[in-house]
């Protein structure tokens, strides 16, 4: 049965997710995310995607990104899946599929849902229960909005930016939302977060 057509975002913004194989661990190893992050690094730099928020998990990845139109989107996915499954198949003499079949976007249509958005994928360690709290899991983009902490790989979500011009102020809002937002049933009964 052929794929559903891919909806087209208003706004460029999409929440990316790519699942390993049968929910299988793509990262195994500290290293590991590196070299995904390094391959993000180099698709984005070299083609204008923004990452507004992101969370590697042992066998999936959620990212908030900008791409503008979705050919982009599925251009970065396709290069950013491949390259990582060549690296992951050599280094843990794997053969067959390291990622399911494509990926999923949810197209992220009203700005307010940026920040809510943001706070699901970053809280998502610990709905699974890996950490108590969102600052305690190393491969997201929490501590970059929280705290200041500094990222390369990321861009100030517009929604963010518009919480303060203080960057301290905005920093104790940012914690604040992460808390206590109350959009999260809207977006999940809209389709917007995935699982």
């Amino acid at each position: 049965m052929p794929r559903k057509k891919r909806e087209e975002s208003p706004t460029g913004v999409y929440h990316w997710i790519v699942r390993g194989m049968n929910k299988r661990k793509i990262f195994h190893h500290g290293e590991d995310i590196v070299q995904f992050f390094s391959l993000m690094k180099e698709y984005q730099k070299e083609n204008g995607i923004l990452i507004y928020h992101y969370c590697l998990m042992t066998n999936h990845v959620h990212m908030l990104v900008w791409a503008g139109k979705m050919e982009l989107l599925s251009r970065f996915s396709h290069y950013v899946q491949r390259r990582y499954a060549y690296y992951y198949c050599k280094k843990y003499k794997w053969t067959g599929s390291v990622f399911q079949r494509g990926y999923k976007s949810f197209v992220i249509d009203r700005d307010e849902y940026l920040l809510e958005c943001g706070r699901y994928i970053e809280r998502n360690p610990v709905r699974a229960k890996m950490v108590k709290a969102p600052e305690e899991h190393e491969a997201s983009s929490y501590r970059y909005y929280a705290d200041g902490k500094s990222d390369d790989l990321l861009t100030p979500s517009p929604a963010y930016l518009g919480l303060s011009e203080d960057s301290k102020k905005r920093q104790e809002l940012y914690r604040k939302h992460v808390c206590e937002s109350r959009i999260y049933e809207e977006m999940k009964e809209r389709g917007l977060l995935g699982d």
